[in-house]
């Protein structure tokens, strides 16, 4: 006879647990065939994660100084390499010519055929006349 038939729906045990749900979930706890499981699975588990609760046990004596060097031994010959680098490109970057850029005054006469107008003029006679730049007659 279940719970429900005897009228305890919601009936709760010292632990505050439900005691229906409890007696449907009891089924299926691994314990009801093997009363010693909790305590292996517990053991294995402790096992398993030996290495880590070891390694955090140390952590927790390390302070910001500790951290700060260790990554200094990995950050600072980074750092030296990336400067390195850094000055080999700069020092071959020096080595590429680099061209002029074009006047305003080349590029209106560009892929112009003959002498423009202000060139062809005197100095006398480019004061006293009108000449645009760049335009040909």
């Amino acid at each position: 006879m279940s719970q429900l038939e005897k009228g305890l729906e919601g009936a709760t045990d010292e632990l505050g647990r439900d005691i229906e749900v409890a007696e449907l979930l009891g089924s299926l706890s691994p314990s009801v065939e093997d009363p010693t499981y909790w305590m292996r699975f517990k053991a294995q588990v402790l096992r398993a994660a030996s290495t880590e609760l070891a390694r955090r046990r140390m952590m927790a004596d390390v302070t910001v100084a500790d951290v700060l060097t260790s990554w200094a031994r990995a950050i600072v010959p980074t750092a030296v390499l990336a400067a390195a680098l850094a000055g080999m490109i700069l020092l071959r970057a020096h080595t590429v010519p680099i061209a002029a850029p074009a006047r305003v005054e080349e590029l209106l006469v560009a892929g112009m055929e003959g002498e423009t107008i202000p060139t062809t003029l005197s100095r006398t006679e480019a004061e006293t006349q009108i000449a645009f730049a760049a335009e040909r007659f």
